[in-house]
Order: C-alpha cells, then sequence, then structure tokens
C-alpha cells in the first residue's frame, strides 16, 4: 500500500542538481512528481541520503524552477537515481510546480 499522501503523477522532466556537500552537479530525468518531492533518474554511485542541494526543474512552457531539496533515498540498478524533497521553499515558490501538477493528473497524465 503507498503511503504517500500527495498525489504522484509519471513525468519525463529535464532537471539538474547541485550537491552541497560537494559543489558538484548531477543531470538527469525526473521520472515522476508530486507535491512534496520526486525521483530522479541519475547515476546515484556517489550520492548519499541525507545531502541537500538546488534542484533547477525544467517545466514545458514555464521559466526554470530552483527549489531546495533533500535526498531522501538513494536507489541503485536497475532503476538507479534518486528520491528528494522539497525543503526550505516557501509554499509561494512552489506554485508552478503545483498546477503542472494538477494540469497532468486532470488530464489523465
Amino acid at each position: 500500500m503507498d503511503k504517500r499522501d500527495a498525489v504522484r503523477v509519471p513525468v519525463e522532466l529535464a532537471a539538474r542538481c547541485r550537491l552541497t556537500a560537494d559543489g558538484n552537479f548531477v543531470a538527469g530525468l525526473v521520472e515522476d512528481v508530486s507535491k512534496s518531492g520526486l525521483f530522479l533518474r541519475v547515476d546515484s554511485s556517489d550520492i548519499e541520503a541525507g545531502t541537500e542541494g538546488e534542484l533547477d526543474l525544467d517545466l514545458p512552457g514555464e521559466e526554470t524552477l530552483r527549489l531546495q531539496v533533500r535526498i531522501v533515498r538513494v536507489e541503485e540498478a536497475p532503476r538507479a537515481g534518486v528520491a528528494l524533497k522539497f525543503s526550505g521553499d516557501p509554499l509561494r515558490a512552489r506554485v508552478p510546480l503545483a498546477n503542472f501538477i494538477m494540469k497532468r493528473h486532470q488530464s489523465g497524465y
């Protein structure tokens, strides 16, 4: 049973994340997104849970969003990537993301 309290919608969005622990950027593809976080498919071999960073998310028809994130889970093969939780941003900073999720969810993806 899925215990998430937020609707997740499948997407394919380009994103870049600057990890504050080492300042490195990782680029990947967002697989799903909700109002509280997302899953980013990246090479996760050098990434640790608990790391914080800034995510640049390219939403279609919108400016690139820059959001504060924390890595809550790291997954290896066959689904290499990281689960990110949004952190530190005022809710108004995520309004374009919430609107995007609502449109995708209402359209049946």
